[in-house]
């Protein structure tokens, strides 16, 4: 990429800033990290590494000991279940379990024995066309089963159920529950008398309707089996998860019968009930919970008082609490918001307490949280328990970032909402940062929109180096969390029901035409990019509105019909709720498909696609790349062979944000 820019007397113009962030170093640093578990006092990630081709590693950090890899060389864990997976690691005493991404099957290894050869737990793929994968995986606590979701993929159609492995090496697999379309957070209990799992049934997802169920688990030794199930949250229109056995044996889960996801704890007595005298532990306008795009989710953690730590998402922002019985006997609990850096969370975690093993003292019991902070992404930080907290600064526990960020060069999130005819829409707003951004007079910065995918996900305001790519290059960036969006509540989450493709579009213009109003942005040079179902918001854009020069689309879908006939299980009726029924709705799907509409589109378009993508299949973006050169659109389309859905590759990364940038100098440059 070259960074000769056009002469300009009074520096270089907006996009064209000296920056510390080039595209290899942006590439190489996006290390994903995800699945923080604890073993004993050691912690444990799962880590995705673009400079090894995407390659997902499994991450230990013991006290005092710098992390390492303790997953085998060469092997990839991670799950394909509903293709975007979660939960491919667990780990109890030494003994990682993972699933290995080129197989889909259990794997069991000793992480603190040098040479330790992987014992394969599932039974190798027949010879029957049938695609078998698993994920979401706990040991029972004889050790004897690690119970998980299976998810089946035939030609006739795809299957989930819950089913217990020996964790002997026998490849015994026993069936325990499949009697819903959806089943995942398998739980058992401390005591190994019960499993807690969630279930579901199309067309629903699981931030829809979902219910939480209990049923015995019996474990007598040669063999295992579930006794009779029973709800005990959820059902109606109501969203649960996240079941988490305390150590008293009551049953702390995620509901939001409130309207809001609050955890609720059922006491121990009545675990064999029907869950009515469960009690929240918060009362607030806040979210305990995220769509359960992935699975493995865990954002609460029990503490050896009986207290718990727990992130909540308020105000656009991550916080995490502590939550203790108020001790006045009525069930209610106190919350205090701790000190800790991270502005986005997705994982907390609490290690075990007792004896050292080294020098003078027990081991205190440590909080760890998987997050990001304003100056760095996807970083995990421990600190002792022991509150206040007051001066007890956090210890990072994973490896620092490849390039070394430069405060000064970053933009830091700031809140803006955009008061429209429909209501308010919230978002956040990254000014240029950097070397010209001290510069006085002159126009206001271009302005590139961000629309997040799902469409139900949402904005983080913690550091993604894709946003100062551009940022600390002159350009604005406005990340929208247009109506669907999650972390507002169910009220909001629902709102974008029967209207996506028309509401989210207005949502990111009106937010767009706000910062113009506000004098923050030019009005007359803005762009618009989005990845995923954002592709659909973005290219939208350019069909429904003028307001754009221009859209980027990371492997974004362009065709809402192809989107319900052609994609993976899990979201196959998902755009029922979004759009309306297949096929029943098939002139609104038509209607809001910029794939039909080549002759409206207003501005030009990039398309970055991966040839393997199962969810958005590539013959979406290069029908469109074909009808729009047909209309003579201008248009590009790199497709990036080995890729899936979401680039994992460094240097697919860096080729991507390269052409991203190159288009918007372009579409800038007058």
């Amino acid at each position: 990429m070259a960074d000769q820019h056009p002469p300009d007397a009074d520096g270089p113009p907006h996009g064209w800033w000296p920056s510390p962030f080039d595209a290899p170093a942006v590439a190489a640093g996006r290390v994903g990290r995800s699945g923080l578990m604890v073993d004993g006092g050691s912690l444990v990630w799962s880590e995705s590494r673009p400079d090894l081709g995407g390659r997902q590693v499994v991450v230990r950090s013991a006290p005092g000991q710098e992390p390492e890899v303790v997953s085998p060389e060469g092997v990839s864990a991670r799950s394909r279940v509903h293709e975007y997976g979660g939960g491919a690691a667990t780990v109890l005493d030494g003994e990682l379990y993972y699933v290995d991404q080129a197989d889909q099957r259990w794997y069991r290894v000793r992480t603190d024995r040098a040479g330790s050869v992987p014992r394969a737990l599932t039974p190798p793929a027949a010879d029957d066309g049938v695609s078998v994968r698993h994920g979401d995986g706990r040991i029972v606590p004889s050790g004897r089963w690690l119970v998980t979701v299976e998810e089946r993929v035939s030609a006739a159609g795809t299957t989930h159920r819950l089913v217990a492995v020996a964790t002997d090496g026998s490849q015994t697999v026993a069936p325990l529950v499949d009697d819903t379309d959806f089943v995942a957070a398998p739980r058992p209990s401390p005591d190994g008398t019960w499993l807690a799992w969630t279930a579901w049934d199309h067309p629903s997802m699981p931030w829809d309707r979902s219910e939480l169920r209990v049923a015995p688990l019996v474990d007598p030794g040669e063999g295992i089996e579930l006794g009779a199930a029973h709800r005990v949250a959820g059902g109606g229109d109501r969203s649960v998860g996240q079941p988490h056995w305390a150590r008293d044996g009551s049953l702390v889960f995620v509901d939001d019968r409130s309207g809001w996801w609050l955890p609720y704890r059922l006491p121990a007595g009545d675990v064999g009930g029907d869950g009515a005298t469960a009690r929240p532990m918060a009362d607030r306008r806040a979210e305990f919970h995220a769509p359960d795009w992935v699975l493995g989710q865990a954002t609460l953690a029990e503490l050896d008082d009986g207290s718990w730590v727990a992130r909540m998402h308020e105000d656009g922002t991550d916080r995490l609490v502590r939550l203790r019985p108020a001790g006045g006997g009525d069930g209610t609990w106190s919350l205090e918001v701790l000190d800790q850096p991270c502005v986005s969370i997705s994982g907390v975690v609490a290690t075990a307490g007792g004896p050292s093993g080294s020098g003078p003292g027990p081991r205190p019991q440590t909080v760890a949280v998987l997050g990001s902070t304003p100056t760095e992404a996807h970083t995990v930080v421990g600190f002792p328990v022991g509150f206040p907290v007051g001066g007890v600064a956090p210890v990072r526990r994973s490896t620092p970032p490849p390039v070394a960020v430069v405060p000064e060069a970053v933009s830091a999130a700031r809140p803006v909402e955009a008061h429209t005819p429909s209501g308010t829409v919230p978002g956040l707003f990254f000014a240029p940062a950097g070397a010209g951004a001290d510069r006085s007079g002159g126009p206001p910065p271009p302005l590139v929109v961000f629309c997040h995918g799902g469409p139900t996900g949402s904005a983080e305001p913690g550091f993604d180096p894709v946003v100062q790519f551009f940022t600390s290059r002159g350009l604005a960036v406005a990340a929208v969390d247009y109506r669907g969006s999650a972390g507002y509540g169910r009220a909001y989450r629902g709102s974008l029901a029967g209207l996506w493709g028309e509401a989210d579009i207005d949502d990111c213009v009106a937010f767009a035409e706000a910062l113009v109003g506000a004098g923050l942005v030019d009005g007359a040079r803005m762009a618009i990019r989005g990845t995923s179902a954002g592709g659909l918001t973005a290219l939208g854009s350019l069909v429904r509105s003028d307001r754009f020069a221009g859209a980027a689309s990371w492997y974004g879908v362009t065709d809402l019909e192809a989107l319900a006939t052609d994609t993976h299980d899990f979201e196959s009726r998902y755009v029922d709720s979004l759009v309306g029924p297949w096929p029943a709705a098939a002139a609104t799907y038509r209607a809001r498909s910029p794939l039909h509409h080549p002759d409206r589109v207003t501005g030009s378009v990039l398309l970055l696609q991966g040839a393997d993508d199962p969810v958005v299949p590539a013959d979406q973006s290069e029908r469109f790349a074909a009808r729009l050169e047909e209309h003579g659109v201008p248009c590009r389309l790199i497709v990036f062979a080995g890729e899936s859905h979401g680039f994992r590759r460094a240097d697919t990364i860096e080729a991507s944000l390269t052409a991203e940038l190159d288009f918007y100098r372009a579409l800038f440059a007058s």
